[in-house]
């Protein structure tokens, strides 16, 4: 904080000067005195500015925070997600310590912290009372559009990031298509030509990056429950729709690009138009094609009653009819389904594969919960003809169900959420007050961590610790309120995902046909080996460097 306190004091001391500088000057009006109030006067407004970008609001100076050079720096270097937070994160330690909010490193993490983040100082929350506060009163906690490059442009405005009026008028047409069941055949067949694959990697012995896969995968059970078609990445990855997608998230999450104020007239910059470009067409393609087939059917007198076999572009181009939700809205709610429903669901089965493969004996046990509901499986069954669960089997699934929730525990899909701006004044249960118009987001990742709250194993892999959760019937509870937001992976309130019983049911499938046809050990890299694999860039965590050894059972 020196820098930060060096530069208050001085602008102060130049707002002070300057002010009655300021009235001498404005006392007699003479042209070249007028001159001179004016620049006075610009002089006084412009540092003004500075001093409110570079220093904190008074009232939130109590909170730590790593510094505007070091968020800067950080920033700059395109690190991944949890090698960033770990550099800001000593920055922080080292910034409470010296002024003396904690004692030692070993206390409790302090309830919330302040980034700055181009030009805008950030309140981070990561308690459960605040996280509450955050996502149950989304009037107050208004979304604020993300605008750095093109990714406005790119997510357009969808009903994840809208704001409230916008997304009351979306949902209307949205949510009922997410009002259903999801067939297991949805994420069965996608998981099929996975196992294809791996086989050939447990028959040689080969080691698997199962990120890379899990996305891959991921990806065509989404193309197949959204357009009822699949892109077949699994075996087409470098397919021109797959790379333009791949390149474009890419783009999306490279801040150290993003950050560049010229980043729009840049080389990257036009290119990111024309991959948008490209996508559009596709997904426009797609609208076009969808919107002519139902109007054949209805031609023809005929009618699909199955929601659940239906996708889920049909449903919204019916749900829309006759509404002002236009052809671009359902464009920009397209692309929310390929980023919410493809990358979270592919990292939270990533980091299930790397800790079920560091923790043999809790892979062995979800093994036998799926034996004892499934049946065990014939080794000799090609893969084509591998069994997935029914819907009745998947729900029964209680250890495996307790496996994903502490899975996306301890490494959220989404780690911070997006910021919000508040709308009248807020207090936080630590007693500030929070005018409006200010800056708040909520830190996932910390708040799954916290020690204060999940007790001094919060950084280890215990799905035990939640089977004191589980209902009569023997369903682990999902919804952030059953662990009073202290796990809240899909957001809560009335915005909570709308894709989280599709994730959960394509993460209980995969893995559970996993379990059945495979064991696996994490080999190789050092970081995941020692409890903390590298990841990408930006705030979806996808994990880099994994390893992993298979071997058919």
């Amino acid at each position: 904080m020196d820098s930060l306190n060096a530069a208050q004091s001085y602008l102060a001391d130049a707002l002070d000067r300057l002010q009655p500088a300021a009235e001498s000057l404005t006392r007699t009006a003479t042209p070249s005195r007028i001159a001179t109030a004016a620049a006075v006067i610009g002089a006084t407004w412009t540092a003004h500015k500075i001093y409110k970008l570079f220093v904190p609001p008074r009232h939130l100076r109590k909170y730590t925070t790593p510094g505007i050079w070091a968020t800067i720096h950080s920033f700059s270097k395109n690190m991944g997600y949890l090698e960033q937070r770990e550099e800001l994160g000593e920055a922080m330690v080292q910034d409470a310590l010296k002024r003396g909010l904690i004692k030692s490193r070993d206390d409790p993490p302090l309830p919330a912290y302040l980034i700055w983040l181009i030009g805008h100082w950030v309140v981070v929350v990561q308690n459960p009372e605040d996280v509450k506060n955050v996502l149950t009163n989304h009037e107050t906690f208004e979304k604020v559009l993300f605008e750095l490059g093109f990714t406005d442009k790119f997510m357009g405005k969808n009903l994840v990031v809208s704001k409230t009026p916008e997304w009351k008028r979306q949902r209307k047409v949205v949510n009922p298509a997410f009002r259903r069941g999801w067939a297991t055949s949805l994420f069965g067949t996608p998981a099929r030509n996975l196992i294809k694959k791996l086989d050939e990697y447990a028959a040689t012995g080969k080691v698997l990056d199962p990120p890379d896969w899990m996305h891959r995968m991921a990806l065509d059970a989404l193309t197949l429950a959204a357009f009822g078609d699949n892109i077949d990445s699994i075996n087409h990855p470098d397919s021109p729709m797959v790379s333009t997608y791949n390149a474009l998230m890419a783009e999306t999450v490279d801040v150290s690009k993003l950050l560049n104020p010229f980043y729009r007239w840049s080389k990257d910059g036009k290119r990111m138009l024309d991959l948008i470009a490209t996508f559009d067409q596709f997904l426009f393609d797609m609208i076009d094609v969808k919107t002519a087939e139902l109007a054949a059917k209805r031609a023809a007198g005929l009618q699909d009653d199955d929601h659940d076999s239906r996708n889920l572009l049909e449903m919204m181009i019916e749900a829309a009819e006759g509404t002002d939700f236009s052809r671009e809205d359902l464009r920009a709610n397209t692309v929310i389904f390929f980023v919410a429903g493809h990358d979270t669901t592919a990292n939270a089965l990533g980091f299930a594969m790397y800790l079920l493969g560091m923790h043999p004996e809790i892979q062995e046990r979800a093994r036998q919960e799926v034996i004892s509901i499934m049946g065990d499986a014939d080794p000799s069954t090609p893969a084509e003809e591998m069994r997935y669960p029914t819907t009745d089997e998947e729900r029964n699934m209680t250890y495996l169900t307790c496996i994903i929730k502490e899975v996306m525990r301890l490494f959220p899909s989404i780690a911070v959420l997006p910021h919000r701006i508040t709308t009248a004044p807020v207090t936080l249960h630590d007693g500030t007050i929070l005018p409006k118009d200010t800056r708040v987001t909520v830190d996932i990742y910390s708040l799954h961590r916290n020690r204060a709250v999940w007790g001094p194993d919060a950084d280890e892999f215990k799905p035990d610790r939640f089977l004191d959760s589980v209902g009569p019937d023997g369903q682990v509870p999902m919804h952030p309120g059953a662990s009073n937001f202290a796990w809240t992976p899909f957001g809560g309130g009335q915005r909570i995902c709308l894709g989280q019983q599709f994730s959960l049911v394509e993460q209980r499938v995969v893995l559970s046909m996993l379990l059945l046809r495979y064991k696996w050990t994490v080999v190789g890299d050092e970081k995941a080996l020692a409890g903390m694999p590298a990841t990408k860039p930006g705030t979806l965590l996808h994990a880099k460097g994994i390893q992993v050894r298979l071997e058919r059972r």
